[in-house]
C-alpha cells in the first residue's frame, strides 16, 4: 500500500499530467487545427509524459512493490512487512543500484503507450461529449466518464507489456527463494528464466499461448476504470473550480 501510495499519489500523477499539459501547450500553431492539437501530437505529448514518469518514478516503485507483494520464505518474507525504504536498501545492497531499473524496457513501452492512448482517448471523448451537450459546454462529470473509458481501453492495449514487466522484475526474487531450497550436492542452482524482455515475450506466447500476455487484464480493468475516472474527474473538477475562484 505504501509503495503504491507514494508512487501513484505523491509523484506519478504530477509527473504524468504536468509534462503532458506543458508539451501540448508548447506545440507550435502549425501543428494545430482550429486551435486544437492534432491526434498524433496529443498522443506524442502523452508518450513524453509516460517516458518521464518511467525514468524517474515508475520503474523503481514498481520494482519495490512487486518484491514486497511476492516475498516468500523467512528472509524474503520479512520484506513483505518492511517499509518501502527498507526494501529499497535491501535491493540495492544485495543486487546493486541498477537492479531498481530492471524491467525498464517493458515498463517504458507500457507507460508511453499507456499515457499516449490515455490522453488521446480522454481528449477525444471529452470533445465528443461537449459537442453533444445542449449548451456546448464541458461538464465536470464528463471528465469522470472520459477518464473511465480511457482507462478501460488502455488495459487491453498495454497489458502484454505489463505482463512482461512483472515477470522480468519478479524472476530474480523467485530465483533467490529457489536457491535457498536446493541441495547443492544433487541439484544445480536454478537459472534465470528470461534473458531479456523480448525473450520473456516470446517464451510466454510460445509456452502458454498468446492470450497469456493478457493475463490479469480483468483485474486491471477493475482497478483502472474507476481509478482513471476518479483521477481525471477530480482533475477536471478542481481545475475548473480553481480557474473560477483564483
Amino acid at each position: 500500500v505504501a509503495s503504491s501510495l507514494v508512487s501513484s499519489v505523491l509523484f506519478i500523477t504530477s509527473v504524468r499530467v504536468d509534462p503532458c499539459s506543458y508539451g501540448r501547450a508548447a506545440w507550435p500553431s502549425s501543428l494545430r487545427k482550429e486551435g486544437k492539437l492534432s491526434s498524433p501530437m496529443t498522443f506524442l505529448g502523452g508518450m513524453l509524459a509516460g517516458c518521464i514518469e518511467t525514468l524517474t518514478v515508475v520503474t523503481p516503485s514498481e520494482m519495490v512493490k512487486i518484491r514486497m507483494q511476492t516475498a516468500q520464505g523467512k528472509t524474503s518474507g520479512a520484506l513483505s512487512s518492511s517499509s518501502v525504504f527498507t526494501v529499497i536498501r535491501h535491493i540495492v545492497q544485495t543486487e546493486g543500484v541498477g537492479s531498481l531499473y530492471k524491467g525498464m524496457a517493458p515498463t517504458l513501452v507500457r507507460q508511453t503507450t499507456n499515457q499516449g492512448c490515455r490522453f488521446l482517448m480522454y481528449g477525444r471523448v471529452m470533445d465528443e461529449m461537449r459537442q453533444r451537450d445542449a449548451e456546448n459546454k464541458r461538464r465536470y462529470w464528463h471528465s469522470f466518464l472520459a477518464g473511465g473509458i480511457a482507462g478501460g481501453v488502455n488495459v487491453y492495449i498495454n497489458t502484454p507489456a505489463d505482463v512482461v514487466k512483472t515477470r522480468m522484475q519478479n524472476q530474480v526474487s523467485n530465483l533467490r527463494v529457489a536457491t535457498t531450497h536446493i541441495d547443492a550436492t544433487t541439484s544445480a542452482p536454478p537459472k534465470m528464466i528470461y534473458t531479456s524482455s523480448w525473450d520473456c515475450l516470446i517464451r510466454t506466447a510460445r509456452n502458454e499461448g498468446v492470450l497469456a500476455l493478457w493475463k490479469g487484464s480483468k483485474a486491471r480493468v477493475v482497478r483502472l476504470v474507476p481509478g482513471q475516472a476518479i483521477t481525471f474527474g477530480a482533475f477536471g473538477f478542481f481545475e475548473s473550480f480553481l480557474s473560477r475562484h483564483i
